[in-house]
């Protein structure tokens, strides 16, 4: 019960403490209280509940002031005014009625005991603090009594009447003026005043009127004997019953005055010194932020340019020079060049400005290497001055930049204020110089180094090869993109930080332990013991790589490099040569047609020659006069050609082995594509690709086959669309067949390379077939040789038959003998590359060389008639001249070409006039081994054209002369013959005349006659 009545009574107190300072808000002369009053809520709230607690007592009368006393004290700690602590009071009453009337439940009673105590209550509040007030001011004044006696300053007590009379002066006023008090009282202030000051002091005086207050510092006071102090002079308004006055306080300043200039003299002094010091302290500042702001700029420079355009800009910035610069030594033309100014001339030296290095201080420091301190321009002959504008420079400071000990450039200094520059200036200079040379030669070797990796980066990116760095660990750290994405199919940055068995494509992999090859092993030697390793020729898809995993050490660490070389090229090429070998040796060995073509279709469509998917041969019937498919090799669908290829991967034939595997005429013909195929004819008059590819003697791409309508429609159904070629077979400008050949199943394009390898391979064909023929004309040649004995006629002609027979058998095998004896050769050390070439360029020169007998004798034994049109054999021996020019002069044969101006047009067949020079200069240069001369020589003489040819070899035999003519008459090692009877049939066929004048050890002369061509 207790403790709910003293909850009710906190309650009521908490309420009345709240109405009453609501209350206080309602009343705008107050309500700045509550302010005040809230910072004591807790108190007043306390208090409220007390002073309630004891008016509600029975004993209330004995006990009631406390509580108003505890509110006068929380009123004066708030400092508050007494007309508002009265008000705040008043508010309070009826708060504490309402309150004390919930407390006593009755409102009479509770109104008659706060009226009871409340009026009494204010009045002793009252009085306590108009008690409390006469006794603070009775202690200020004796205070200020104390003050104005014992204070060292002079204190004077003015009436503010019209002369200022004094009316109180303390001791120190007397000691200062020089009166003694009594007769300071009384006296006016004016009479203190000097009379040029007295006007001063009479404002002062107004102005105190005016504002209450006023102060004059530093002014002159006149004392009794007439001297002066200087004093501090201040004075304040005072009303007293109903008078004013002023208290003026007088200071002598004349000892402070004395000690202020002597302070000022020393402040100056010393603010001198420190201005001096804080302006050297600020230049070191300014140089050392100049040299920070190059070494900031020297970090990110890339450029020359740049980075001295930097300086100047630091230095003119940081020094407030009238004008920077740097100058480069430009050696070769002897010139300083401008490279950066920042200031007054930097529009006046445009930029490529330059400056003879022998003239003014700029040439004297790059010359003689030491800096140079001008601080009087007009005064130093060294001066220069390059343009006009420049008349305002008084002063130039010029150092030298040094890179290893030769000058470079300069850096130009100038100030349009003389003597500005001092040693300091000098060392901040070369300081700046200094930090620009190793700038520029640590920029120098950066960009060498950037340049060096930029190379290196280049070359590895450039490399034709495959080539990935690994570390320690196996892991990829470097690669290019042919071994990325050549090779491993993937982008490097998804190679690079991986094991180099997690990059590597994992058929590949197999194709090395396939090939017998254990790469782990060969990385972990190479990084432990630094042990090469080389791999040839591992087949990976359509390709053959070499490998080398080379060890490398950078620093500490080890480094294996994986170089791998494209080899299929290289391999193609071995196969090539293999092929090319062994179809001669072939068509030296054997007669058989058909086996050797089978196999010559089959190495182009199944070994890494070519790798063409399928190929078939045409032959031309001339008979018929149309072309048949002989042959075809490869596959019908893709099933069976991916069956085959990865067999003959494996196996890696030759042609030897395709030819020792020859199925048979049955099995060929019986082949799935021979059968969709075997009765595809063309005539020879029809418009289409193929007897345009025949005519044209040149290879023909098709882009689409089964889209080209000029294809016959049988052979589009059979290509696909993918690229297809068709080469033609040629033997001495006649055509015998082609052979088309396609990539329907892989798809690959159709290259250069395998275009001209194709050729290569028709032309072997081409000479098979030739040989076949031929071979097939000498059998026929031998049964009509046969027949005719039997009949006993023309006995003459059955010796000359046999006499060609014979020559021919001869001429054909020898160069196929050498062929094969060099071919073996190869087969014996194919990895002997320069073996290689060698005997395959002899193998090219017999190939040709049986070529041109073959040639000779077919143009013997059944010329073509010619085909006469009007050329100008003066341009025709010209070109020709030119063209063979470089070949005669290989031989050390020199060409002198005597020609006419005329064009000497005559009727004649280019060809065979082409011919007829060609083994004419053939016979003559052969006679020349060890050099010499041939003339060539063409003029027009009245109706004929005349040609001759004259050499400077050994000469014809008089005893050989009358021979030279007959065929297959020859004193020469491997000569068919029939050179100069051709020589002789071409030109009789053209009605012209051949002679031919020789003399041993001189040389020989052939002149030709040709019927002059009509206007």
């Amino acid at each position: 019960m207790a403790t709910q009545m003293q909850h009710d009574a906190a309650s009521i107190a908490a309420r009345a403490t709240d109405k009453w300072l609501n209350a206080l808000c309602a009343d705008d002369s107050v309500k700045v209280l509550r302010v005040r009053w809230e910072t004591m809520r807790s108190a007043l709230q306390q208090v409220i509940e007390t002073l309630l607690d004891t008016l509600a007592d029975d004993g209330w009368q004995q006990a009631v002031y406390q509580p108003l006393k505890t509110l006068q004290f929380l009123a004066d700690q708030l400092n508050l005014p007494l007309p508002e602590t009265l008000t705040a009071f008043l508010r309070l009453r009826p708060v504490l009625v309402e309150a004390l009337t919930e407390r006593l439940g009755d409102a009479q009673s509770a109104r008659d005991r706060v009226t009871a105590v409340w009026d009494e209550g204010i009045v002793r509040l009252v009085t306590a603090r108009q008690h409390l007030s006469q006794i603070a001011l009775e202690a200020a004044h004796r205070k200020y009594l104390a003050l104005f006696e014992q204070a060292s300053d002079a204190f004077l007590l003015i009436r503010m009447d019209e002369k200022g009379t004094i009316v109180e002066a303390n001791e120190a006023a007397a000691k200062l003026t020089g009166y003694d008090r009594a007769a300071l009282i009384g006296a006016s202030a004016l009479t203190l005043a000097p009379d040029d000051d007295r006007l001063t002091y009479a404002r002062a005086l107004q102005r105190l009127r005016r504002d209450g207050q006023v102060r004059l510092p530093s002014v002159p006071l006149l004392r009794r004997d007439g001297t002066r102090v200087q004093v501090d002079l201040s004075g304040s308004l005072l009303r007293f019953n109903g008078e004013t006055y002023a208290l003026c306080a007088a200071r002598n300043i004349t000892e402070q005055a004395k000690m202020q200039e002597e302070l000022e003299r020393v402040i100056a002094e010393r603010t001198q010194e420190l201005q001096a010091a804080l302006e050297r302290e600020r230049h070191r500042a300014a140089q050392l932020a100049v040299l920070a702001d190059i070494a900031a700029h020297a970090l990110v420079a890339t450029d020359l340019a740049a980075l001295y355009q930097a300086a100047v800009n630091a230095v003119h910035r940081y020094l407030h020079l009238y004008n920077a610069a740097v100058f480069v030594v430009d050696a070769e033309r002897g010139e300083l060049e401008l490279a950066a100014c920042r200031g007054a001339y930097e529009t006046v030296w445009t930029r490529g400005h330059r400056q003879r290095i022998e003239t003014g201080v700029l040439g004297w420091v790059a010359r003689t290497g030491d800096p140079v301190v001008v601080n009087e321009v007009s005064q130093d002959p060294r001066y220069f001055r390059a343009t006009p504008q420049e008349a305002a420079t008084q002063a130039e400071l010029v150092v030298p930049i040094k890179v290893e000990g030769v000058v470079i450039g300069v850096v130009d200094l100038q100030s349009d204020r003389p003597n500005d520059f001092d040693d300091d200036d000098l060392h901040m200079a070369q300081a700046v110089a200094d930090q620009l040379a190793h700038a520029v030669q640590a920029l120098q070797n950066f960009q060498r180094v950037r340049l060096l990796q930029e190379l290196n980066e280049q070359i590895v990116r450039s490399l034709p090869d495959a080539v990935a760095l690994l570390n320690e660990r196996g892991e990829v750290i470097a690669a290019n993109d042919l071994f990325c994405q050549g090779l491993c199919a993937q982008p490097s940055e998804r190679a690079l930080g991986r094991l180099w068995h997690e990059v590597l494509p994992s058929d590949f992999l197999h194709a090395c332990t396939a090939s017998g090859v254990n790469l782990a092993a060969a990385i972990d030697a190479a990084l432990k013991r630094g042990e090469p390793a080389f791999f040839a020729e591992i087949p990976h898809r359509d390709t053959w790589w070499d490998l080398r995993v080379i060890p490398a050490h950078s620093g500490q660490s080890c480094r294996v490099t994986l170089y791998l070389r494209d080899a299929s090229l290289r391999v193609r090429r071995i196969y090539q040569l293999e092929t090319l070998l062994a179809i001669g040796q072939a068509m030296e060995s054997t007669i058989d047609l058909h086996p050797l073509l089978h196999a010559i279709l089959t190495a182009a469509t199944a070994g890494p020659g070519l790798g063409f998917n399928r190929a078939i041969l045409f032959l031309v019937d001339k008979e018929a006069q149309m072309l048949r498919v002989a042959m075809a090799v490869g596959a019908l669908t893709a099933e069976e050609a991916y069956a085959t290829w990865a067999r003959l991967a494996a196996e890696r034939k030759t042609l030897w082995d395709f030819l020792r595997e020859y199925p048979g005429d049955t099995a060929v013909r019986q082949a799935p594509l021979m059968q969709r195929v075997h009765d595809l004819v063309v005539r020879l008059d029809e418009d289409n690709l193929l007897t345009l590819c025949l005519r044209r003697h040149e290879p023909l791409r098709i882009a689409n086959p089964r889209g080209e309508l000029r294809l016959p429609e049988r052979l589009r159904q059979v290509l696909s669309d993918s690229d297809a070629i068709c080469v033609p077979l040629v033997a001495q400008e006649e055509p015998l067949g082609l052979i088309v050949a396609d990539n329907a199943f892989s798809r690959h394009p159709i290259t250069e390379e395998a275009e001209r390898l194709l050729r290569l391979f028709a032309s072997s064909a081409s000479i098979a077939l030739r040989n076949a023929q031929l071979i097939a004309q000498l059998k026929d040649a031998l049964r009509r040789e046969q027949a005719m004995r039997e009949q006993l006629v023309h006995s003459e002609r059955l010796a000359a038959i046999g006499e060609l027979a014979a020559k021919v058998a001869h001429d054909l095998r020898s160069p196929l003998v050498t062929i094969g004896g060099y071919a073996r050769q190869l087969e014996r050390h194919p990895s002997d590359p320069e073996r290689v070439m060698r005997n395959a360029q002899i193998i090219v020169d017999e190939v040709e060389r049986l070529e041109r007998q073959l040639r000779d004798l077919l143009d013997f034994a059944k010329p073509s008639p010619p085909k006469p049109q009007r050329c100008a054999l003066t341009e025709l021996v010209q070109r020709l001249v030119e063209v063979h020019r470089p070949s005669m002069e290989a031989g050390r044969v020199r060409v002198v070409a005597e020609l006419s101006d005329d064009p000497c047009w005559v009727l004649a067949d280019e060809m065979q006039i082409e011919r007829l020079l060609m083994n004419l200069w053939r016979n003559a240069v052969e006679a020349m081994p060890d050099g010499g001369v041939l003339t060539v020589k063409v003029w027009r003489d009245g109706a004929q054209v005349r040609l001759r040819i004259k050499d400077t070899g050994v000469g014809i035999s008089p005893e050989a002369l009358p021979h030279i003519f007959k065929p297959f008459y020859t004193t020469k090692h491997g000569g068919t013959g029939l050179g100069l009877a051709i020589a002789q049939k071409i030109v009789a066929e053209h009605s012209g005349t051949l002679e031919i004048h020789s003399e041993v050890g001189v040389g020989t002369t052939v002149d030709i006659a040709l019927p002059a061509a009509p206007a």
